[in-house]
């Protein structure tokens, strides 16, 4: 999930071939990872036209210093307060922190880094994690089972608020084996389990120094990670240093240095890349890999589940009326928003799941279709009832998103009884009314799922602390039940397509772009491997030797 989505305009080496992580999923997310080079024109890249650009398994130089590129800042560095599921916040998590696990692009595959394996009793209802040995933190405390036990129980109290509260809820209780073993007990069966570790829990702090200041770990974080925090200039940059100590060893990683660098217009981002002024950034703007590869950028590509929505408060009026919710969806036009706000080259969607997604039956769509016929209808309804639509929509504060707030807008006012105002807000305000508060009655939400496991549950579940929407349907609780519990890709299927035909008759949401995250380069940097949710493996990049 992310809501700090960009737009144009102002605004593992150590990880061992073969261990065993679970079930690996049974092809779960129909990620597409694409490696594009186009010929040099400019910007100090002299790739050749047409030359596979993958360099995932290229060993960067030792030394120098790489900049990325940042869409935003972050709100918090703990894993508590940070968005770590998202592309925004999760580079820099992994960079401090390492990870337990993580999704491979191609494949969807959890993969193991520090964690070595992640295996469910008969039954699923019971986990068993098993850590690499000899992993010590930077403050140089051991990384072992009662860290990790330590991070979750801090994601699930109550005075900690925070982000995963949904995703650990799933954990009933945790117990330290050994130094390398923590046996994990369920609140009931989930034979994808593996998937919310890689998902959601995967950035493990130092107890010690966790401890030592709780208040202040945030701005100043201790992991395990190949890079040490070094300082943070508040909307501006982020330094981190090479960790001497690094588990993998003295080899890794590569660049001495990694600076964030803070650049909230998409446009200024992709130009900073292309002119040198920084080496990459990881992007959601659709038209980003067009623009990227028409400069001669080398490109990875994912789509995942998930897309650029209009978030619906299902419990605030006016829509806790479901005829509310119909009534805009079909006043809208995901194609025309394509042409207004990405000048057609975004990917449309009427489904939060990629076409080709193994998870629900062919031809899916959670979307309403265009009908402005039968929105009028619903709106003469609500009128005729004392209810003409009038609402908020909540939008963060850039120019494409103002863009299509006023497409939006002026699209639904061609219609009667219904009145729309835009508000756009700062992003830290923006997050704190939507996700912490769900003080809104509409608001342009983007996000970003590796998995319908955990992400589908803890987004749409009824009880979930996750559900911005707070909607509710006991039909799509049960079948997010059912897909959890099942390691039967048949079943997972039903279950997930059950879901989608209640999404589209409830409508809680509409989302019209697809989740895209393109992660764009100079050719000086080698060694790319970005996750199946936009997270760059920090421990394998670094710049040409």
């Amino acid at each position: 999930m992310d809501i700090t989505r960009e737009h144009p305009g102002p605004t593992r080496p150590g990880a061992r071939a073969g261990v065993p992580v679970g079930r690996i999923v049974r092809t779960v997310v129909p990620a597409v990872a694409a490696c594009l080079v186009l010929g040099a024109c400019g910007g100090g890249d002299d790739a050749a036209a047409g030359k596979d650009a993958d360099t995932s398994t290229v060993a960067p130089k030792s030394g120098g210093t790489l900049t990325v590129a940042m869409a935003s800042d972050m709100r918090s560095m703990d894993p508590f307060g940070a968005l770590s599921n998202s592309y925004t916040d999760n580079s820099r998590l992994n960079a401090v922190y390492d990870s337990l696990f993580w999704h491979e692009a191609k494949t969807g595959k959890v993969m193991p880094q520090v964690g070595e394996s992640l295996t469910p009793d008969p039954g699923n209802a019971s986990w068993t994690l098993k850590l690499k040995p000899n992993v010590k933190f930077s403050d140089g405390t051991p990384y072992d089972a009662a860290a990790v036990k330590f991070t979750w129980d801090e994601h699930a109290a109550p005075a900690r608020k925070s982000y995963q509260a949904g995703t650990i809820a799933a954990v009933k209780a945790t117990e330290v084996v050994d130094p390398t073993t923590l046996k994990i007990t369920l609140t009931g069966p989930n034979a994808n389990f593996d998937h919310i570790v890689a998902s959601n829990l995967s950035f493990i702090v130092s107890p010690t120094a966790y401890r030592k200041d709780p208040a202040g770990f945030a701005r100043n974080p201790v992991g395990a990670g190949p890079y040490t925090f070094k300082e943070w200039t508040t909307g501006d940059h982020m330094t981190f240093v090479k960790n001497r100590g690094y588990w993998q060893g003295a080899a890794k990683p590569y660049a001495d240095t990694v600076v964030f660098k803070i650049i909230q217009d998409s446009t200024q981002g992709l130009e900073t890349v292309y002119s040198g002024g920084a080496d990459m950034k990881v992007s959601v703007n659709a038209e980003d890999p067009v623009k990227a590869k028409q400069k001669g950028l080398e490109t990875k590509i994912v789509t995942i589940i998930g897309g650029e929505s209009i978030y619906f408060n299902n419990k605030r009026a006016p829509f806790d009326d479901v005829r509310a919710r119909r009534a805009v969806q079909l006043a809208l036009d995901a194609d025309e928003v394509n042409k207004i706000s990405f000048s057609g080259n975004g990917t449309p969607t009427r489904s939060i799941f990629p076409p080709e997604s193994p998870l629900v039956d062919a031809g899916t769509e959670t979307v309403q279709r265009t009908d402005r016929a039968e929105a009028q209808r619903l709106l003469d309804e609500l009128a005729a009832a004392g209810k003409p639509l009038d609402f908020t929509y909540s939008i963060p504060q850039n120019a494409n998103a103002q863009r299509t707030a006023e497409y939006i807008m002026t699209s639904l006012r061609a219609l009667r009884n219904i009145s729309v105002k835009i508000a756009p807000m700062p992003i830290a305000a923006f997050q704190t009314d939507i996700v912490i508060n769900k003080n809104y009655q509409a608001a342009m939400f983007s996000y970003y799922l590796s998995d319908a496991e955990p992400g589908l549950y803890v987004n749409l579940y009824s009880t979930s602390p996750n559900n911005y929407l707070l909607y509710t349907n006991p039909t799509v609780d049960q079948n997010l039940d059912r897909a959890r519990t099942t390691n039967d890709p048949a079943q997972r299927k039903a279950a997930y397509t059950a879901v989608a035909a209640q999404l589209k008759q409830d409508a809680p949401l509409w989302t019209y772009q697809s989740s895209v995250v393109t992660a764009f380069h100079r050719s000086t940097v080698v060694g790319m491997v970005l996750s199946n949710d936009g997270m760059v493996l920090m421990d394998r990049i670094g710049l040409k030797g």
